[in-house]
């Protein structure tokens, strides 16, 4: 592969990422706060945006970073613009590291871990995507909580507000997770869809 051509990957790559991302964004955001005229975050109960990010480090890697900087930059000014802007920002970043430092724990664990029950793992199971998803909800949880709450001294750290943080993130992500796993098996079963095969 040339570089040309893999430059032209990465950039398609990351368009369809954010496109898609910034999809999920604005389905999320209108139903989980349409009807709301003051925001009380029901919706971070049911945060889907965490599946996107946890895809995206799953299966793109690093590659991806660009879009999902960009969406979690651009995705909450369809929430509430004057709000999403500056500290939520910082936190965003803190969101996806949490996700890309669950990811490599795991892969460390496969690896370093005698007898680990997670062997073997690839990215075509489950597994790897369940353990991601709650390693990065759970730092996601205090990690973004921590950031927020260092940066804007108004907002304290609430213990009820990180398991809201976790529960949204590990609900978020297995709702786009079984979602797309839906979709992609009936295309596959009523022929629309073939995977690509080496």
């Amino acid at each position: 592969m040339t570089f040309n051509q893999k430059a032209q990957d990465f950039i398609l790559t990351n368009i369809f990422l954010y496109i898609f991302a910034m999809a999920v964004w604005s389905f999320w955001s209108y139903f989980a706060f349409v009807g709301l005229e003051k925001m009380d975050w029901q919706g971070s109960l049911l945060y889907l945006p965490h599946g996107i990010r946890v895809l995206c480090i799953c299966f793109f890697g690093l590659k991806s970073l660009p879009a999902l900087i960009a969406a979690e930059i651009t995705g909450p000014l369809f929430i509430n613009p004057e709000q999403y802007f500056g500290v939520w920002s910082i936190a965003s970043i803190g969101s996806i590291a949490s996700v890309v430092i669950a990811r490599n724990l795991v892969d460390w664990s496969q690896e370093n871990v005698v007898g680990t029950i997670v062997k073997p793992i690839n990215n075509n199971n489950y597994r790897k995507i369940v353990l991601v998803i709650v390693i990065s909800g759970l730092l996601n949880a205090i990690l973004a909580n921590f950031i927020i709450t260092l940066l804007d001294t108004s907002i304290l750290l609430d213990p009820v507000v990180i398991l809201r943080f976790f529960i949204g993130d590990v609900l978020g992500a297995c709702v786009v997770i079984l979602f797309l796993s839906v979709t992609f098996t009936s295309l596959k079963l009523n022929k629309l869809y073939s995977p690509h095969k080496d």
